[in-house]
């Protein structure tokens, strides 16, 4: 990447987007309240009460009341661990290392299995951190006493509790509302902007609006790494989010596929696109809109008009792909996949393959060996400065190659960038500070610099926590200011010994790239997807149970938020496959698996015909057949066998008329309306995926 290039992307990813600047600022004002109580009780370590504010501070009142409660408890339990391994362990060092690689396996593993995130780095990094600490705190020429040590632990616990009480009384008093609400928002910002810019581009006088949209191209940067996280929330607090999970995630990704055709659509000649298609698809939008703000379903009727002929005239790509997405997003809001059940805690908190999926000790395996490998050149060099070289191989240790390069590339330029404005603070600015306010103005400037980093895209926001936190090593290193330079430049060397061990032990021990782990996800999610076809099939022996139902979509949802993921990470990972493909790919299987789903909790209460249930049974193995063979496709294997639209058709078309000979069961027509779209869409997925006819 050259100079203007460089340039170029980072004026991108700097600008405002929605939402930015009340977050950057809610956490600029909780860091410097919190210097308060650092400098009036000369509490040590004040950097530690900065961190946990950037670690759990988010969006909406729940999430930050979550992430609070769940901080504190882990890293609580974390370092009453550590005190407990000090009791057997102290003089002992290689059972202390042994605590210690334990630990740090642990933590990575629950890193990878728990479904809240940064949970499992709060229970397994502070307690291995504890473990290592007598080797950290050795002074030349003795060792550091056990009363020491134990009081270290109770300051940095101090710290914590500060920290985050400060960040939710902040967050409480002035965050934004529920994520429901501001999920329900942020999508309805997209929608105005795709809605505006196609009628720009029909020649339309936009309809007036009450607050002033964001650029389309912010809402690209965007993505919808931020959405998928107010679902999360709003699923854990809000009834009516939890039922329609699916169906939401679904919805998310066709607004998301919406803004990004929009933005290939600005980009085309004058006169290269219809009118009147652009005014249904604007009209749709409105429609949309609409539906939202009333939590109303629209039927699917409400977008059926959208593949009407436009004079003859065939729309281009981008406008076909919108009507598309726009048909997908009526769909998936009329069907209700609701829960029939609640969960059980271990059900929801941890991800369903969590103990099956041999990548997750892999992963946990790769990381600690990292660590070890940096804990031995640090103590035995003797250099006890460059310890961050451990967390830096705990916290950069991804599920990819690329997602851990790219944090690996923001730890070192945030530390960089960070270290630059300790630097400067400490020659030019602090110096000349008498009062506490001058200290705030310098310090509040720096925060704010660092929190609106932290706040932009996935592609940045790391940085701007590495900014703060080297920030804060250098001009709150101890109680009240630092004027020392020396921490900054024992962080940098620290933080690129463990890139650079990590890098290489990621590279050789079980690689996994990002392109490679999407298309297999993928590959993956249609498997189940057709394993999900046949357990709603009628009659078919052994009983299926809701509980089966239930199990299968846990395992599903996760496997498609795994795949949103990588589809973000995949942005910036160099090689990485077309995204928008793999963006439609993943937004047409999410409807085919509402779909499915809705049949599997149908059929069950629906007292159909013998004629009808044979049908529904020969339909439900064609679908599966189908989805088995693109998920060979998709998985790059030799195809044994190609879809036969004509012989889908024609099961479909006999359960149709099967129907049609049952009178008075409307639930009947509902079950034929649901396998006609599972049909089409069922088509349209294997168009996307390359798929090839049957002669």
């Amino acid at each position: 990447m050259n100079a203007n290039a460089l340039l170029e992307y980072v004026c991108r990813e700097i600008k405002p987007t929605p939402g930015r600047s009340a977050a950057a600022f809610r956490l600029t004002l909780a860091c410097v309240a919190a210097t308060i109580p650092i400098m009036t009780h000369h509490i040590p370590h004040g950097m530690v009460v900065m961190i946990v504010m950037y670690l759990v501070t988010v969006e909406d009142k729940a999430a930050t009341l979550l992430a609070t409660a769940l901080g504190w408890t882990g890293a609580t339990l974390a370092l009453a661990a550590g005190l407990l391994v000090w009791e057997v362990s102290l003089d002992i060092a290689w059972l202390r290392l042994c605590f210690f690689a334990l630990f740090l396996f642990g933590g990575l593993f629950l890193k990878r299995i728990i479904a809240i995130p940064g949970l499992g780095s709060a229970i397994g990094l502070p307690a291995a951190l504890a473990v290592v600490l007598p080797d950290v705190m050795v002074v030349p020429g003795k060792s550091p006493s056990p009363e020491s040590l134990v009081y270290f632990l109770l300051w940095m616990w101090t710290c914590m509790t500060v920290g985050l009480s400060v960040n939710f009384v902040v967050q409480l008093l002035i965050s934004r509302s529920d994520p429901l609400t501001l999920l329900e928002k942020e999508l309805d910002t997209r929608l105005r902007v795709v809605e505006e810019t196609v009628l720009e581009l029909a020649g339309e006088r936009g309809r007036p609006q009450a607050a002033p949209a964001p650029s389309l191209a912010s809402l690209v940067t965007a993505g919808m790494s931020g959405q998928l996280q107010l679902l999360k929330s709003a699923s854990l607090t809000q009834a009516w989010a939890r039922e329609r999970h699916e169906a939401l995630a679904a919805i998310i990704t066709l607004v998301d596929r919406l803004v990004t055709d929009a933005a290939v659509l600005s980009t085309l000649p004058p006169g290269a696109t219809a009118r009147t298609a652009l005014m249904r698809v604007a009209n749709a939008c409105a429609t949309t809109r609409r539906a939202f703000a009333e939590r109303h379903l629209p039927a699917p009727s409400e977008g059926a008009s959208l593949t009407a002929a436009d004079n003859g005239s065939a729309p281009p790509p981008p406008l076909r792909d919108m009507e598309t997405a726009l048909e997908g997003i009526a769909r998936a809001t009329r069907v209700r996949s609701h829960v029939e059940r609640p969960e059980g805690i271990m059900s929801t908190l941890l991800v369903p393959d969590a103990f099956a999926n041999p990548e997750y000790v892999r992963f946990a395996v790769k990381g600690s060996l990292a660590v070890l490998i940096c804990y031995a050149l640090f103590v035995g060099f003797d250099y006890r400065g460059i310890y961050t070289s451990v967390i830096t191989c705990f916290v950069v240790s991804l599920s990819t190659i690329g997602a851990s390069n790219q944090k690996s590339l923001l730890r070192f330029g945030g530390a960089v960038v960070g270290g630059g404005m300790g630097i400067f603070a400490l020659v030019y600015l602090l110096p000349n500070v008498e009062t506490v306010g001058g200290f705030w103005l310098v310090f509040g400037a720096g925060t704010m610099v660092a929190a609106w980093v932290n706040f932009g895209s996935p592609r940045i926001s790391y940085g701007g926590y590495q900014t703060g936190l080297a920030f804060y090593k250098a001009v709150l290193h101890d109680v009240g200011m630092s004027l020392n330079m020396y921490v900054v430049r024992d962080r940098l060397m620290g933080v690129a010994l463990g890139l650079t061990v990590f890098g290489i032990v990621e590279h050789y021990l079980w690689p996994v790239r990002a392109k490679d782990a999407l298309r297999a996800r993928l590959a993956e999610i249609l498997r189940l997807l057709a394993q999900l076809a046949r357990t709603g099939t009628c009659g078919a022996p052994p009983a299926v149970t809701g509980d089966d139902v239930d199990a299968c979509r846990r395992l599903i949802s996760q496997k498609v938020e795994d795949a949103q993921v990588l589809i973000e990470s995949s942005k910036f990972e160099p090689g990485a496959p077309d995204v928008g493909e793999a963006q439609k790919l993943i937004g047409e299987a999410q409807i085919v698996f509402i779909l499915l789903l809705a049949l599997a909790r149908q059929r069950p209460g629906i007292a159909l015909p013998d004629v009808i249930r044979a049908a529904t049974v020969e339909l439900d193995d064609a679908i599966s057949t189908a989805l088995l063979t693109l998920e060979t496709n998709v998985a790059g294997r030799s195809q044994t066998t190609a879809l036969n639209r004509e012989s889908m058709m024609d099961a479909f078309e006999r359960c149709v008329d099967a129907g049609r000979n049952v009178p008075g069961e409307p639930a009947v027509e509902y079950l034929l309306t649901d396998y006609r779209a599972l049909v089409a869409t069922l088509h349209r997925l294997s168009s996307e995926t390359g798929y090839p006819e049957a002669a």
